[in-house]
């Protein structure tokens, strides 16, 4: 049976702690943020490495100074952000959310 490798989940609630962000919820790969202006989501190869997706109804400009604040806190922290696109978060069946990741 393959393991998966420990994900840094403290050192990254600590560094969106570190920008003023506080990490509403953690599940399986993706980390949620209070407002869910942006979400990060694990790599699968790359323990230490993350996705950066900015919520669709987020401002360029302030999606940009996060990223512009975020990578560099990651690196200073051992984690290697990636901004890879949008995302938009939908109700579903059952009160579930649906998440669509546009690259």
């Amino acid at each position: 049976m393959e393991q998966t490798p420990l994900r840094p989940l403290g050192e990254v609630m600590a560094m969106i702690e570190a920008l003023g962000h506080e990490v509403t919820y953690a599940y399986d790969d993706l980390v949620f943020i209070n407002h869910n202006d942006f979400l990060l989501q694990f790599d699968a190869a790359e323990p230490n490495a993350l996705a950066l997706f900015f919520n669709t109804e987020c401002n360029a400009a302030e999606a940009d100074h996060v990223a512009a604040r975020m990578i560099p806190e990651g690196i200073e922290k051992g984690l290697i952000i990636r901004r890879k696109g949008t995302y938009t978060m939908t109700e579903a069946e059952s009160d579930n959310l649906q998440i669509t990741f546009n690259p």
